[in-house]
């Protein structure tokens, strides 16, 4: 018994309430369930959550197949143990077998389920769960989950539904629900929305608060994200360490470097926040958007984290974009002792190398780079279009209507090409 109530109240204060509820629930009916099956159930259950917090889950699986008797707590502890270390295939594939079995999925079902579609972006698997949820009522957790797999799917009509459906609930104005609203609207772009959904929670905490700031920050709208985090601190709120990545990236956009700079250094003395390497990422990103590059890696030099990959890359596209060759040689350098074949490295130190006119260096770079096979992962971007995730990379045509597409996005450029001088667009390109 004592076993299980540590197990009950361990790490509370890093766990959703819905499992210490789920617990404390199996904890009562194991005191008054008159079945002996209950109790042995309940310490299988036990063991599966053990074996998967050890990274044992083969152990997990074998003990959940011999299992003779098995409660819906069975299957969420596999479904959320499976998705926990990222082996979504296996998560979803017992949320077919649960139902086959005709277990009901209950409140704990829903949010593992839909967690793990929204990690592994099973749309199809998704909106089946979204509609069987539809059907079986809501909880506020499983609003917060919706939400957050809504944006993550970038499903914004989706959202939208579930939305309508919210506004006919208590749970509206809850602030966890409502900062998981603030989230989805800003991550979709829709600003206004997300300040109307942030306005009707009834007090907005650091979460909520930061969710908006990230959003206006993520748009490009630095200015507006820095007055909401000047309107937080009046507000009484205390900044996280999430809070001060969204404004260092904000005052990055906006190019306000001093600002950047002043609050990067009141983190710690103010409000007692250690910076971590994001952190620093957003001031080097501060500092070499605004052209700032030596002050930069003086910046970096004097960093008492080690620096990694991100951050060079980033000192090293600043440095080719302001022309400072020398800055960006030594972080070239950098990245080639962190990791030996860098593709962005060899890219843009190629680029750097043709603005000097040292072209014999640049045909070796570029020669190297095709000896050892390595090619530069293509960017991508995906819409939302009547329901369906349209997704576009560089160079690709396997979309049905890319004949269409690309005959209008050359219209486009000549019209733009059309508009813009000539000499304009060579020197804008380092010509």
């Amino acid at each position: 018994m004592s076993l299980f109530l540590r197990f009950c109240f361990m790490d509370t204060w890093k766990r959703n309430r819905w499992k210490l509820k789920e617990r404390f629930r199996l904890f009562t009916t194991h005191l008054q369930a008159p079945d002996p099956h209950v109790g042995k159930v309940i310490s299988i259950n036990i063991s599966l959550a053990q074996r998967f917090k050890m990274g044992k889950l083969e152990e997990a699986r074998h003990l959940f197949d011999q299992m003779a008797h098995r409660t819906v707590s069975s299957w969420n502890t596999m479904i959320s143990g499976y998705s926990r270390w990222g082996r979504y295939p296996e998560a979803l594939t017992l949320v077919s077998f649960m139902h086959r079995s005709c277990v009901t999925l209950n409140e704990v079902s829903f949010s593992a389920v839909l967690s793990a579609c929204a990690r592994s972006g099973s749309l199809l698997l998704g909106k089946q769960v979204h509609s069987l949820l539809l059907k079986s009522g809501y909880e506020r957790s499983t609003f917060s989950v919706l939400f957050r797999a809504c944006s993550s799917l970038c499903s914004f009509r989706q959202g939208q539904l579930l939305h309508a459906h919210l506004v006919k609930t208590p749970f509206q104005v809850n602030v966890y629900v409502g900062t998981a609203l603030v989230d989805f609207y800003s991550k979709c772009g829709h600003l206004a929305d997300a300040q109307r959904s942030f306005s009707s929670i009834f007090t907005p905490n650091v979460a909520a608060w930061t969710a908006l700031i990230n959003g206006h920050a993520y748009h490009g709208l630095g200015s507006e994200a820095i007055l909401l985090f000047r309107s937080m601190l009046l507000q009484g709120v205390v900044p996280n360490a999430a809070t001060f990545v969204g404004v260092l990236s904000a005052c990055s956009h906006a190019g306000l470097v001093s600002e950047g700079l002043r609050i990067f250094h009141s983190m710690q003395r103010c409000y007692g926040v250690t910076p971590t390497i994001e952190h620093y990422t957003c001031v080097v990103d501060l500092l070499g958007r605004s052209g700032h590059v030596k002050e930069a890696e003086e910046f970096i030099i004097k960093m008492p984290i080690e620096a990694d990959g991100i951050i060079w890359g980033a000192l090293l596209n600043a440095s080719w974009f302001w022309k400072e060759m020398k800055v960006g040689e030594r972080a070239a350098d950098k990245l080639f002792s962190l990791d030996p074949n860098p593709t962005f490295a060899f890219v843009v130190l190629s680029n750097i190398y043709a603005i000097l006119g040292r072209w014999g260096q640049k045909t070796r770079l570029r020669k190297k780079l095709q000896s050892l096979e390595l090619r530069k992962d293509p960017g991508c971007s995906w819409i939302e279009l009547n329901n369906d995730i349209h997704l576009f990379s560089v160079e690709d045509k396997t979309h049905p209507y890319s004949d269409v597409i690309y005959t209008t996005v050359e219209h486009i450029t000549a019209t733009i090409n059309s508009i813009i001088p000539l000499n304009y667009l060579y020197s804008s390109n380092g010509g």
